[in-house]
């Protein structure tokens, strides 16, 4: 399946060269959707270097409107546990213990450029994920959020509002 999906995104990447970003949005969307991703109506963007980890038994869930930029990485899964039943000795020598939990990026979300949002994450609406930043809990509607790990900083909203007093974007 790994195979498949990379020459997938490498065919959904030739085309979005030729053809713009509705083709490529509708072609990686339907290789996504194939994959497992479950979208709650149409995301605006998903970078063809987002790593999204659909390999095991949880799914992702991607809000209407949102945006996954470069080189982010949402997580399902995590063998963490493995090594913390080595540690006590409860190793399970049949098969290695892992965590596997469902994603959920709310609707109009921005996930900035190398962001990690790990297992089990519940991404609110109107959220803005500030760039390199590692998602370890929920998020509520309308925060935005930075850091290792992340902390929110500001309301959408509120942010929104100056940036629009200052006209401070094109």
């Amino acid at each position: 399946m790994g195979k498949i999906l990379f020459r997938l995104k490498m065919k959904s990447l030739t085309l979005s060269m030729v053809f713009g970003k509705k083709h490529y949005m509708k072609r990686i969307v339907r290789i996504y959707r194939k994959a497992g991703v479950v979208f709650d109506g149409k995301p605006k963007y998903i970078d063809r270097n987002a790593k999204l980890d659909i390999f095991g038994g949880a799914k992702i869930y991607i809000g209407e409107g949102s945006v996954i930029t470069v080189d982010t990485t949402i997580l399902t899964h995590d063998y963490s546990i493995d090594c913390g039943l080595v540690a006590v000795g409860k190793q399970n020598n049949e098969r290695e213990a892992v965590f596997e939990k469902d994603v959920h990026t709310g609707k109009n979300t921005f996930i900035g450029q190398k962001s990690i949002i790990l297992p089990g994450v519940i991404i609110g609406d109107n959220c803005i994920i500030g760039a390199g930043a590692v998602v370890s809990k929920n998020i509520p509607d309308n925060s935005i959020v930075v850091g290792c790990p992340c902390k929110i900083i500001a309301d959408t909203r509120e942010w929104a509002n100056k940036k629009i007093e200052e006209k401070s974007f094109v």
